[in-house]
């Protein structure tokens, strides 16, 4: 009889667009594009600046912003995540001006209020080229 495969978290398909911020996400950095022509900073990667179709450059994200709202997750769609519940899943305005969604993690999570200041922190996974940003309260 075949042994019961225990549920894995999903990872990122990591493409020639967003490589840039996963090996920045490797070394604990979390990068944004901003365009060479008119100098909107923007996440998520794209091919092209979303207000010129300029050029992109990548720039070194402070990480740090406030929770513009928030969500629990009680019953994952993974079962691999079942653990964890409930996932605080944000969504952040980083001080660059940009919106970024990822997960609350840390011990204070639980108190976390709109508006509260977070920093971004990287969580490795099962596979050791991948960190995820999440962020925690300041």
């Amino acid at each position: 009889m075949a042994e019961a495969r225990a549920p894995q978290k999903s990872l990122p398909k990591i493409n020639p667009v967003d490589r840039p911020f996963w090996e920045g996400a490797a070394k604990n950095k979390f990068l944004l594009q901003k365009c060479k022509s008119c100098g909107k900073v923007q996440f998520f990667p794209r091919v092209a600046c979303v207000d010129c179709f300029g050029e992109l450059d990548w720039i070194e994200s402070k990480g740090t912003g406030k929770v513009h709202t928030f969500t629990l997750v009680r019953v994952p769609r993974n079962p691999a995540f079942k653990d964890e519940t409930p996932i605080y899943y944000i969504n952040v305005i980083l001080d660059e001006g940009v919106i970024v969604e990822s997960r609350l993690v840390g011990d204070s999570k639980e108190n976390v209020k709109m508006g509260d200041r977070v920093k971004a922190v990287f969580e490795q996974t099962h596979n050791p080229e991948i960190k995820l940003p999440c962020f925690e309260l300041t």
